[in-house]
């Protein structure tokens, strides 16, 4: 058995470890070589974080000789994670002559959690084959549980309800804890907290029968059976004994209570964040879990990246002053040895059209050298590709007229956030298919596929088949061919499908297990459900629009065949702990129906890792995107668009006098994506219901020093704000917020 280390982070390190660690700057250095103890690395934006997490489990297998499979990186993107192992994979044979990470574990918090319930989920009542169900099923089942409970689903929006139980499972919350956390929330009224209980009670006790669990289930179940279960916890604690977890800050208690119990044992953690950057608390991230580590783990030791690799010192600058404001966080100034660069630009419009017309007028200046007249204003050598630009909002609809502008200057853009891949139609009916053979009891699943392809089977026979399996307590799926009270098509239908499906999962359990063989099976399933000539008959009056569906339900077939064996193969035989391994047996080859079930729970997953769309990113194109968006992006030139009170702070924020600092955050965010150039705009009226509505400029950008703004009025009246009036300005407010204290103190005066 693995025994974990006894010296702590003050042992010295092997020689020969200097060398490898030689690209990193001093405080990357320290703490790549941090050995034993809970240790929070300080990662400002831009300052090398992924580099340092890379490095220093390199050295932990490199010099330390600490076994890969003992070390667990934690992150919350499939890419994100995937890149982490790659820079390590190359770290460790650099210095090693030979890889030697075999058996590392480097994913994400929900994966971990799948794969520790998969052999540990028939201790909470599931069977290992559980499906996880996407956002689609979530609403599907609710709405019949609403309807059951005879609530209507138009009055109580089943997407909120939805929200609520997915923040109460986040805090470790179940059903019978959450009735009064739905009413002390304040997000929706008590009639709404009162339905949202009761749904909840109904919904969690329908996964169970369905076999299935949400996103947010997997957490919540993964720390239930880590809780209740001390032998799953010690095979875990005895198999991890590094941890390092990518973007702290943005954990949630439940994630959190997973480490807590991933690190009883011993506390060799390593936390890697940036608390400036904690953006997420509206999906239950709590920045006091970075903010209180050393309270947490006592004794840890906390190193800071203060040293910025992306931006100008004006850029930082101007995010190190609004950030600054803020009163609890980790004390942090950002420097980079860039130079000084371009001042901010400050574009001031007269309304949103207006500002919509002058970024897409600077983009071409900037890209092509020539205004909207055609007249030449920028020099060959300065120009840029569309590319390197990207446009920043505050909200989703800001997008609107920045695309109709764009469009009218014919310049190529990318929206990041619009319809994933797997979305579509055609898409999700394959995978509904797949989900089927592997997991009969997924009831969502089978009532989306059971007429499509069209078999005659209406709205009547899935209301009677769905009645009976609800009376009888059996599956939609079980339930289908033995209904009784179907007409006599209905019943040779419903058998022809059951046959159909029990006879795929049969071929699929004798595939070999090969790349290709598993996308000649995928494209066998297809053919035998008709899927071709479905979608070929739904598009009769489009046939380029059928072609591209096809293509599209084809491409699950090549990204079936991509499922990485070599990685699957490799966790399987790590080691022999059975709640770190997807087979029971140790050395038992990999079945097709795993390897199936492992896609499907990887494209339900990380679905914006797997979109057919992202070779869009491949192409040259300005990039549109929201700050939450932007997060872990950069750009050479960034827009930062709607600088106004009511879009950057919220109105919500504003209106409910909530606090500003994760308002400010996501501002400093916006700032720190721009490598070359921020360009910062806003408009004196927003146009409302055909009227114009006078904006004020954020309270964010006052902040920012005046001697590093330059700015370029448009508009048609003077701006209050100009660098020559901006004193002036702030004066007058100062004095009417005077008066208006004075008078609060004495109302009769």
């Amino acid at each position: 058995m693995l025994q974990p280390p006894t010296s702590r982070s003050s042992a010295p390190a092997p020689s020969g470890g200097s060398s490898l660690l030689s690209k990193l700057n001093a405080k990357q250095r320290e703490a790549a070589m941090h050995y034993t103890g809970p240790l929070l690395i300080l990662a400002g934006a831009g300052s090398g974080k992924t580099s340092t997490m890379a490095y220093r489990i390199g050295h932990l297998i490199s010099q330390r000789k600490i076994p890969a499979y003992s070390i667990l990186g934690l992150s919350f993107t499939r890419k994100a994670a995937t890149e982490l192992k790659e820079r390590v994979s190359r770290i460790v044979t650099q210095a090693s002559g030979k890889s030697a990470n075999r058996g590392l574990t480097i994913t994400t918090f929900h994966s971990l959690c799948v794969k520790i319930l998969r052999q540990g989920a028939e201790k909470l009542g599931f069977q290992n084959n559980f499906t996880i169900i996407d956002q689609n099923d979530q609403i599907d089942i609710l709405k019949g549980i609403l309807k059951h409970i005879k609530v209507d689903d138009r009055k109580f929006d089943p997407a909120t309800i939805l929200f609520e139980m997915g923040q109460a499972k986040n805090r470790f919350l179940g059903p019978e804890q959450a009735r009064e956390f739905f009413l002390e929330s304040g997000r929706v009224a008590s009639d709404y907290a009162i339905i949202c209980a009761t749904a909840f009670e109904h919904y969690q006790d329908k996964l169970r029968g369905l076999n299935a669990m949400d996103f947010d289930d997997l957490l919540y179940n993964c720390v239930t059976l880590l809780e209740k279960h001390e032998d799953v916890r010690a095979a875990c604690n005895e198999r991890f004994q590094f941890i390092l977890v990518d973007e702290y800050q943005d954990t949630n208690p439940a994630q959190f209570k997973l480490l807590r119990l991933l690190t009883e044992k011993q506390q060799n953690i390593c936390v890697v964040g940036d608390d400036d950057q904690s953006i997420y608390s509206f999906r239950g991230a709590d920045a006091t879990h970075i903010l209180e580590f050393g309270r947490h783990y006592p004794g840890a030791r906390t190193i800071t990246l203060d040293q910025n690799y992306r931006s100008t010192t004006t850029i930082l600058d101007a995010a190190n002053e609004v950030i600054a404001q803020n009163r609890h966080r980790h004390p942090k100034r950002l420097w980079s040895d860039k130079g000084a660069g371009e001042p901010i630009l400050q574009i001031i419009v007269e309304e949103d059209r207006a500002e919509a017309k002058a970024v897409a007028e600077e983009i071409l200046r900037r890209a092509q050298g020539v205004s909207l007249t055609g007249q030449a204003e920028e020099s060959q050598e300065k120009l840029k590709p569309w590319k390197d630009f990207a446009v920043l909002y505050r909200s989703n609809p800001q997008s609107r007229l920045f695309e109709e502008a764009l469009r009218m200057c014919k310049i190529p853009y990318k929206i990041v956030g619009s319809m994933s891949f797997l979305d579509r139609k055609e898409v999700k009916d394959v995978l509904s298919y797949w989900r089927l053979i592997v997991n009969p009891k997924d009831d969502p699943s089978a009532r989306r596929i059971l007429n499509w392809p069209a078999r005659g089977l209406g709205k009547t026979t899935l209301d009677t088949v769905n009645t009976y399996a609800l009376q009888q307590g059996i599956s939609f799926f079980e339930a289908l061919g033995i209904t009784p009270g179907l007409s006599t098509k209905a019943q040779v239908a419903t058998q022809a499908f059951c046959t159909t499906i029990h006879q795929l999962r049969a071929q699929l359990q004798n595939v070999v297990v090969t790349s290709q063989n598993l996308a000649d099976w995928g494209r066998r399933s297809l053919t035998a459900l008709g899927i071709k000539d479905a979608i070929y008959d739904d598009n009769e009056d489009d046939p380029l629009a059928a072609q591209r569906k096809w293509e599209n339900a084809d491409e699950m077939c090549n990204a079936l065949g991509q499922i990485n064996l070599a990685e699957l193969e490799e966790s399987e035989s790590a080691d022999d702990n059975p709640y770190m391994s997807s087979n029971s047996l140790p050395g038992a080859p990999i079945s097709a129906l795993l390897a199936l079930r492992e896609f499907l729970g990887k494209m339900t997953l990380e679905p914006e890792d797997d979109r057919k769309d992202d070779k869009k990113e491949e192409k040259n194109q300005v990039t549109l995107l929201t700050l939450h968006g932007a997060k872990g992006l950069e750009y050479p030139v960034v827009f930062l668009v709607g600088v106004e009170e009511g879009f950057l702070p919220h109105k919500r924020t504003i209106e409910e006098a909530a606090d500003f600092s994760e308002e400010r955050r996501l501002t400093y965010v916006g700032i720190t994506r721009a490598k070359e150039q921020l360009i910062i705009t806003r408009a004196k009226n927003r146009i409302r219901y055909g009227k114009p509505v006078p904006r004020t400029p954020s309270r964010f950008l006052l902040e920012i020093p005046p001697n590093l703004i330059l700015t370029q009025d448009e508009s048609l009246t003077p701006d209050p704000t100009s660098d020559e009036k901006r004193e002036e300005h702030e004066v007058k407010v100062k004095n009417f917020l005077a008066d208006i204290r004075a008078q609060l103190l004495n109302p009769k005066k």
